[in-house]
């Protein structure tokens, strides 16, 4: 239906907000000429005695023949025409036979060419409306109407309902010119946003300008960034499925080939069947080891991972997970440097967290060239502890840093897959724990050399209670 667009609902809108505030208006102007026609008439009498005045009719015609003048006077203008002379007697009457004779009026205040709307009783009691004004040899032109109630097809026929019906029109043009650039102004960028969803659902996505008023363009902006995440979760989806297809059948591979060549009895030797049955069970430990980090991710993804919630040293945590790595740190010929501040109790997962800090130690281990550096700072405030794992190797290029920590995702890409090489889940797995624990990870290159993980957990605040009611969390 034409009613249902956003355009011809602007139009109708305005349209009924036009209509409904003329007949506001006019049922209220009627009203008040009804109740109080005094305005009314005393305008046109004023403009009749004007008019009169300025044509000089009544000038010219001697005492005798005033009386005739001022009957024809009153046929054209509808209201009671008198004519006194200048020692103020009543010279002419145009309804002398038909009305009581009028009281003695007042004198025009010389100077004065007219007088303002006043009122007069006749003997019979009957209000009238009149107004004087001076004419030549000192005669004075008094105009009068009774103040009786106007009726409603009397007012109706009045200037003011004609003219508001006209504005009322023109309104209703400018409504419909307005509408027109409204729907320019707010559907077009809605209808460009339409489209843009549409060709989502098709897999094409495309940025939309952000045009319009502030509340559209704030969609458009949502729009935008919604539309780059479906983009990254789709790329991320199709990359993940390549990833693990490719991790598994490498070592699927190795397994089959093996394990034919024992069943062909290629490997006839004690030795080529140990060395077949090793490198089946290696394998075997990679397929292992990966489809429980894929379990770990998608029970942390979906928030049913168990978390222990107790007590937790952190300065104790670090000191053991640098116990752990000192050997290799000695045999790569490397520096493993603590750097830790006193650290306030932290309640989470220890085991969780010490994988988390083994995984951040063993890449920067990993990728530190012999007679480098690896350091661990931790420092704390009222509202967070701040964990650091800096490295001086040879950094990450910047544009693989927003990825880094999307599963199967690894820097370098041409390396060779095992001999203990990751597949790109350990980073992913890291963030999923920190951000089970309120947290946040991230990653910057150092001005200098290498690049630095950071860690950081949140503190217990006073109000944190209610905060944790209103707002849903992994489990912990």
């Amino acid at each position: 239906m034409m009613v249902s667009s956003l355009r011809s609902r602007l139009w109708l809108t305005y349209a009924m907000l036009i209509l409904g505030v003329l007949c506001i208006v006019g049922m209220f102007l009627v009203w008040f000429l009804l109740r109080d026609p005094t305005r009314l008439t005393g305008q046109r009498l004023q403009e009749t005695a004007a008019t009169i005045q300025e044509r000089h009719e009544l000038e010219k015609f001697s005492d005798q023949q005033l009386a005739s003048a001022v009957r024809r006077a009153d046929r054209i203008s509808g209201f009671r025409i008198l004519v006194l002379g200048a020692d103020g007697l009543l010279l002419a009457d145009s309804r002398a036979r038909l009305v009581a004779p009028p009281p003695p009026f007042p004198q025009l205040p010389s100077g004065w060419q007219s007088m303002p709307t006043l009122q007069f009783r006749d003997e019979r009691n009957q209000t009238w409306l009149y107004t004087m004004r001076p004419l030549a040899n000192g005669r004075v032109l008094v105009v009068a109407a009774p103040a009786n109630r106007l009726s409603l097809r009397q007012v109706i026929g009045q200037d003011y309902i004609p003219s508001l019906f006209l504005g009322g029109l023109a309104a209703l043009l400018l409504a419909l010119l307005l509408a027109f650039w409204v729907e320019r102004w707010i559907v077009a960028p809605l209808r460009r946003i339409t489209t843009a969803a549409q060709a989502i659902s098709a897999g094409q996505h495309q940025l939309i300008p952000l045009e319009g008023p502030a509340e559209v363009q704030a969609l458009a902006q949502a729009f935008n960034e919604m539309s780059a995440r479906v983009h990254a979760s789709h790329q991320s989806q199709r990359d993940f499925v390549a990833n693990v297809s490719h991790e598994l059948k490498t070592p699927l591979t190795s397994i089959q080939g093996f394990a034919q060549a024992i069943l062909d009895g290629a490997a006839a030797t004690p030795e080529a069947l140990h060395q077949a049955a090793t490198i089946i069970h290696t394998e075997a430990g990679r397929m292992y080891r990966l489809v429980l980090d894929l379990l770990e991710l998608a029970r942390l993804d979906s928030g049913i991972a168990e978390f222990k919630r107790a007590p937790v040293d952190l300065a104790a945590l670090l000191n053991t997970v640098s116990d752990m790595f000192a050997v290799q740190a000695q045999k790569a010929q490397l520096r493993l440097r603590l750097d830790l501040e006193p650290l306030p109790a932290f309640t989470g997962d220890e085991d969780r967290l010490q994988q988390v800090f083994v995984n951040l130690l063993d890449n920067a281990l990993k990728h530190t060239p012999p007679g480098g550096e690896v350091t661990i700072k931790a420092q704390a405030s009222s509202r967070q502890i701040e964990i650091a794992v800096s490295d001086n190797g040879p950094g990450i290029p910047p544009d693989e840093i927003p990825r880094l920590f999307e599963r199967f995702y690894q820097v370098d890409k041409s390396r060779n897959r095992g001999g203990g090489h990751g597949v790109g889940l350990g980073l992913a797995i890291a963030r999923e724990i920190v951000l089970a624990h309120r947290g946040t990870i991230s990653v910057a290159n150092n001005p200098l050399a290498g690049c630095t993980f950071t860690v950081t957990l949140p503190l217990p605040q006073p109000d944190d209670s209610t905060v944790a009611r209103k707002r849903p969390s992994r489990k912990l």
